[in-house]
């Protein structure tokens, strides 16, 4: 049985553009995985914590002389590091924050990485499985943009999934989704609108198996 996890960052709701881009992959995916499970984990609702000495020292210490902390904190971690080496899928929707990632989804990627467990030196959980990433965008960093060469997300983001495996990584991107929002982007609500509708037909279409 084929499954997929979706990753969901936004606290937008049903305002979120990448949140309205995902449901539209994660019904044509359905459609072509019947019976296929489907685990969902909102980080807007639920929260991962940020790394703090005892989670990231856990697995240098051996396990006879960690203290509670480093044990349930550690254990935290491999958790979340069987549910997204467990699927086939992974799906991660997120919005860009100040020209990168929001910290919630750093602190997330922070969690799942450790040396010998999931890691970028060999320890590569994400062999074999695909991962499509629906990033929203408030403003364009395309080249020819203002702020071409801003955006810290996308690559990153790719790295992190080939680092730890993955081949097949792809991005479903929105643009301009402050068009109408923010004052002086009234011009550009009608790009907005494309850019949108050009993310949902790809997330309808993308190979999804």
């Amino acid at each position: 049985m084929s499954s997929l996890l979706v990753i969901e960052v936004s606290p937008g709701g049903e305002h979120s553009v990448s949140r309205g881009i995902t449901a539209e992959f994660v019904s044509a995916w359905s459609a072509k995985n019947p019976g296929g499970n489907v685990i969902t984990r909102d980080l807007a609702k639920d929260p991962v914590p940020h790394l703090d000495g005892e989670a990231i020292f856990a697995g240098y210490t051996p396990v006879e002389a960690r203290s509670e902390g480093m044990v349930a904190k550690h254990a935290f971690r491999n958790d979340l590091i069987k549910e997204i080496t467990g699927v086939d899928h992974i799906v991660i929707s997120t919005p860009m924050w100040n020209w990168s990632v929001p910290s919630v989804l750093k602190a997330y990627i922070d969690q799942i990485i450790i040396p010998g467990v999931l890691d970028g030196s060999g320890a590569a959980g994400l062999t074999g499985k695909k991962v499509t990433f629906v990033v929203a965008q408030g403003g364009s960093y395309a080249e020819g943009a203002p702020r071409h060469g801003w955006d810290y997300e996308t690559g990153y983001l790719k790295l992190v999934a080939s680092a730890l495996g993955s081949t097949d990584v792809d991005i479903i991107l929105a643009e301009l989704t402050l068009a109408g929002v923010v004052p002086g982007m009234e011009s550009l609500i009608g790009k907005k609108e494309e850019s949108i509708a050009a993310a949902k037909a790809q997330a309808k279409v993308r190979d999804s198996a």
